[in-house]
């Protein structure tokens, strides 16, 4: 096995994540704590042993069935506050909650429920976060089981986060939908590079959404605690940048 991830930290700049139309999204220059700093330079693709995205299931659940939807009718995408979609002309308008949500109720209705029970406006990612925390581990609540470790996650399950604290930005959070088991990251013992499914304005690593923003795929990496195997901090460009502490809570959408 490989090093924990508690290096220098000399390595890599930050990067702030977009989620919900940020103004203005900063580079923090120091990391949160040392030991969540990345110590090298990402490796090429070709050695990070990531699945291709052929590999991916679209038919495992109702949620990667309606993701695998709009990737296949997909004609225009865009990253927006609003949201508008009109699947038979492949037009898919919404940022990273508004997507979640859209999707969730077509493929997860109680858990699309549960997530916007007792909310004024429709659920952000802050939302996402903190009610999927909330959520049992063993049992299903109200549509929603609530997944432990990095390395239990599945295709079709959520991943969410605050906004780190140090990123000045008026977005939550973010939210997006998994679509390959982890993987080991070259190198660490307790990092994961995961592809996802969400919809942003800033590039992931290895992004589908290139001189485009809105629905696309993406890796990023899941930082997690050693003895626990629960995720501490995340990657928004998988290797090639710092990662964040933040609360981030992994969840399992079922029919």
């Amino acid at each position: 096995m490989g090093p924990r991830l508690t290096l220098s930290a000399a390595a890599l700049l930050g990067l702030a994540a977009a989620c919900e139309t940020p103004k203005k999204s900063p580079l923090p220059q120091r990391p949160v704590r040392p030991e969540l700093t990345l110590a090298n330079a990402a490796p090429a693709r070709e050695d990070r042993r990531l699945p291709d995205d052929a590999a991916i299931d679209w038919s495992a659940t109702p949620v990667m069935e309606r993701l695998g939807r709009i990737a296949s009718t997909l004609v225009e995408a865009e990253y927006t506050y609003g949201l508008s979609v009109n699947e038979k002309k492949g037009i898919y308008r919404f940022d990273c909650s508004g997507m979640a949500q859209w999707v969730l109720r077509r493929s997860a209705p109680v858990a699309a429920g549960t997530m916007a029970y007792g909310l004024s406006t429709r659920p952000l990612a802050r939302d996402f976060q903190r009610r999927i925390a909330r959520a049992p581990v063993e049992r299903v609540r109200g549509g929603w089981q609530r997944v432990a470790r990095v390395t239990d996650l599945r295709p079709g399950d959520v991943v969410a986060w605050l906004k780190p604290v140090e990123i000045e930005s008026p977005n939550t959070g973010h939210v997006a939908f998994v679509l390959l088991p982890p993987v080991l990251a070259p190198g660490y013992e307790n990092a994961y590079l995961v592809r996802i499914a969400d919809s942003t304005r800033l590039l992931h690593d290895d992004d589908t959404r290139v001189g485009r923003s809105g629905f696309g795929f993406g890796t990023i990496l899941l930082v997690a605690d050693p003895e626990t195997g629960a995720p501490v901090a995340f990657g928004w460009v998988g290797l090639r940048w710092r990662a964040f502490e933040t609360p981030i809570s992994l969840g399992r959408p079922l029919k």
